[in-house]
């Protein structure tokens, strides 16, 4: 089982058819790592997001003072996962005395009827801390299902609603965190990196769908309680190190910079513009399709199949300036922008042009799908208008490929 929701993109498909590092945080400072976690299927099925956090309290054995723990849990259709709970350090402790979470009373806070897809309850959260807390550094860890563009974070109780990218954005507000991380499946998308740009300083996320056991959190805690003044980028290795020892494959995991995603985006811009133009004709379609099918895809299910969401940008631009020769210049910007927002990326061998930054795939949809999830998936204008020209103009027969896995 892999970190996505259960309803996966293909039947919704078929229905629908110079990096500039802060200094480290001085020896006096305090850091506060938040949980926000949505349980679903994860927790439901097989206490996965319990393990995570039973992992957590584990890690933190030796927690300095200064370090402080926080999480809200909901979304799981089963008792005590129902609405949000805001807990500490101590109150995991206590409540994962017998083993289960959510089964004992302790809690700093408790909102009925929450649903952790709801921009209100992460504001809740998130105000919470700022009342009751002072940290001189926050990271910010969602765990969960994602699902790219469309969301994450699918909450039981309130008919599998989540967050979507708009809501994200909202339940965080005017706030700014040193680290904002996904252990959910396919955030890793320029889609979510372009929308959190004024919100974080780094962001870890994988571009593919996670290995059920998630992030490693027992060493991740650890470390961190032993180094408590090391800067994102050494955490965010000894994490990735960690990471990439799981036996699953198609792993994929980095540490971005969401403050270079403006770049990014204006590069891919004028990348789409080229694109555009190509696909005006039966030509163009042929050419493009021939550049999806060895662009590298994600989106792979529990059965271990692929059900192409999101590619790799860097692989896309990359095939298109090798086949293109007029794309050769606006797909190099393209390619040397991912270079600067992309810190460092990890991937094992099943995934082997992952590069750190995906973007929705046209490989499978269709214009309908495309319409219903465009407001979440808009990056510029141009790439817009791009899909919109090639989902449109360019047959379902032609875009009929094989895929690289």
């Amino acid at each position: 089982m892999i970190r996505e929701k259960k309803c996966s993109f293909i039947s919704f498909f078929i229905f629908f058819c110079i990096i500039i590092l802060p200094a480290a945080a001085d020896d006096t400072s305090t850091l506060l790592i938040a949980f926000y976690a949505s349980g679903g299927t994860l927790e439901q099925e097989l206490g996965l997001i319990t393990d995570d956090f039973v992992q957590v309290v584990q890690g933190a054995e030796n927690l300095p003072g200064r370090i402080k723990i926080l999480a809200a849990y909901g979304g799981a259709d089963k008792p005590g996962w129902r609405g949000m709970r805001i807990v500490d350090l101590d109150g995991l402790k206590a409540d994962l005395a017998d083993g289960e979470l959510g089964n004992d009373s302790l809690c700093l806070q408790r909102v009925e009827n929450a649903s952790m897809g709801d921009s209100a309850s992460l504001a809740i959260f998130l105000s919470y801390i700022e009342t009751k807390f002072h940290y001189d550094r926050i990271f910010l860890i969602f765990i969960g299902h994602g699902q790219a563009y469309t969301g994450l974070l699918f909450d039981q109780n309130h008919g599998d609603d989540g967050l979507t990218i708009e809501e994200l954005t909202k339940g965080l507000g005017n706030r700014d965190f040193d680290l904002i991380g996904f252990d959910s499946c396919m955030m890793g998308c320029l889609e979510v990196l372009s929308a959190l740009s004024p919100f974080a300083s780094y962001l870890i996320a994988s571009e593919e769908a996670e290995p059920a056991d998630g992030w490693p959190y027992e060493p991740w805690i650890a470390y961190i309680s032993a180094h408590p003044d090391e800067p994102v980028p050494q955490y965010a290795q000894n994490l990735f190190d960690a990471y990439m020892k799981y036996p699953a494959q198609g792993k994929t995991i980095a540490l971005l910079n969401p403050k270079q995603a403006d770049i990014l985006t204006e590069r891919l811009d004028r990348f789409a513009k080229d694109l555009y133009a190509l696909a005006g004709d039966q030509e163009g379609c042929d050419t493009i399709s021939q550049i999806l099918s060895h662009t590298q895809q994600f989106g792979r299910t529990g059965t271990g199949d692929l059900n192409e969401a999101t590619m790799d940008l860097f692989s896309f631009a990359d095939q298109a300036q090798r086949s293109v020769p007029y794309l050769s210049e606006s797909a190099q910007e393209v390619i040397d922008g991912i270079n600067q927002t992309v810190i460092f990326a990890r991937h094992d061998t099943l995934v082997p042009d992952a590069h750190g930054v995906a973007i929705l795939s046209p490989v499978l949809i269709n214009p309908v799908f495309y319409d219903y999830y465009r407001e979440s998936a808009f990056i510029t204008p141009s790439w817009d208008r791009f899909l919109v020209r090639y989902l449109n103009a360019c047959s379902i027969l032609e875009r009929n490929i094989t895929v690289s896995i």
